[in-house]
């Protein structure tokens, strides 16, 4: 499917929102560019080897890879330790690279009051190799609410509990309607694109199992 748009008043239609000529094209057109961002480091080399157990530098951190969270057709998604602080995070090795979803982390930083971005998952830096990248990320330690779902299927009653259904439910449609007031617009919504972990809140109180999105979307590319 070609990616031209077509102007509809002051709205332009993108016929295909996954071309890649076009989300070139859009980073491209950035000012100042991506890779000017703080948080973004370009590399002159391919993606190191990456393999549970073993020691890596990103930058001038230090990361000990864990273990294997999870592997898709375009990305490897790796628990991480900084040995020096303890932190642990996710690093999620994608190839080919995709800067856009580097790019919307920052918009959504840019767009979203604290208290609503924290519905979101969160990029802490982005690494972009010749051929492929690698963000490091916010661990959500609950796994998915795909996970949620396939945990009450091995119990008695097989089905999550209506209330629980129904505070999810709540949970997703305020998390999507959050992103759409800022224009941006999730391409891949799913069950195992939300995230299920710990908050904490300025009064000391920690908010068990919350949903966060993981977003790999659209939005208006700001020139």
């Amino acid at each position: 499917m070609n990616a031209d748009t077509e102007p509809t008043g002051a709205v332009q239609l993108v016929s295909d929102p996954w071309d890649t000529e076009l989300i070139s094209s859009l980073l491209s057109g950035l000012s100042p560019p991506l890779t000017a961002h703080p948080r973004c480091t370009t590399w002159q080399c391919n993606i190191p080897n990456i393999t549970p157990k073993m020691t890596i530098s990103m930058g001038k951190q230090s990361l000990r890879v864990d273990c294997v969270l999870g592997e898709g057709a375009f990305a490897t998604v790796y628990q991480a330790t900084n040995p020096v602080t303890l932190e642990k995070m996710v690093l999620k090795v994608q190839k080919p690279a995709n800067p856009w979803e580097f790019y919307i982390n920052t918009q959504l930083d840019a767009r979203l009051q604290p208290d609503t971005r924290q519905l979101f998952s969160s990029m802490h830096s982005a690494h972009l190799f010749h051929n492929g990248s690698v963000l490091l990320g916010e661990l959500h330690s609950y796994g998915t609410l795909l996970n949620a779902v396939n945990m009450y299927k091995t119990l008695s009653d097989k089905v999550m509990p209506q209330p629980l259904v129904m505070y999810f439910t709540i949970c997703i449609l305020h998390t999507v309607e959050q992103l759409h007031s800022v224009h941006v617009v999730h391409a891949d919504i799913k069950p195992d694109n939300f995230l299920l972990g710990e908050r904490y809140r300025p009064n000391g109180a920690f908010i068990t199992a919350p949903i966060s999105l993981q977003v790999t979307g659209w939005t208006e590319c700001q020139r």
